[in-house]
């Protein structure tokens, strides 16, 4: 969704410099993409591709030059795993926020709960875009 999200706005603003790439943590490829996340993507005027999840690898830390992740539990698993590239691993609410609050992740969620959540999600990346 967040990797969607910042797509959606840098082509609305045509800009290419900026690359978008979405990794998982625990990733189970056969799965797709919830009807839910369709819904709520496609209720704000975007379209994605079929989503295919992949596992990160460390050549992708290697090319990032950000790496946002949603809790603590990720952050700490991504900097004690790949310290040398710490500096440039971000929680997203560290990042914009200076807060160390994790991001709740709507996909496990129903209902309003995963409309809040989802609505968060999307203001944090609005929000993001504006500051990279």
């Amino acid at each position: 969704m967040s990797q969607e999200i910042l797509k959606a706005l840098l082509k609305k603003d045509n800009r290419t410099d900026v690359e978008v790439f979405s990794r998982g943590t625990y990733v189970e490829s056969e799965l797709k993409t919830p009807p839910k996340i369709k819904n709520f993507l496609q209720k704000n005027n975007i379209y994605p591709p079929q989503h295919i999840p992949v596992q990160y690898c460390r050549q992708d830390l290697e090319n990032a030059d950000l790496i946002f992740v949603m809790t603590q539990y990720q952050y700490d698993e991504l900097t004690d795993k790949y310290a040398e590239y710490s500096d440039k691993i971000y929680m997203l609410n560290e990042y914009i926020y200076n807060s160390s609050k994790d991001v709740p992740d709507p996909i496990g969620l129903e209902g309003k709960s995963f409309e809040k959540s989802a609505e968060k999600l999307k203001e944090l990346i609005e929000t993001l875009y504006k500051k990279i």
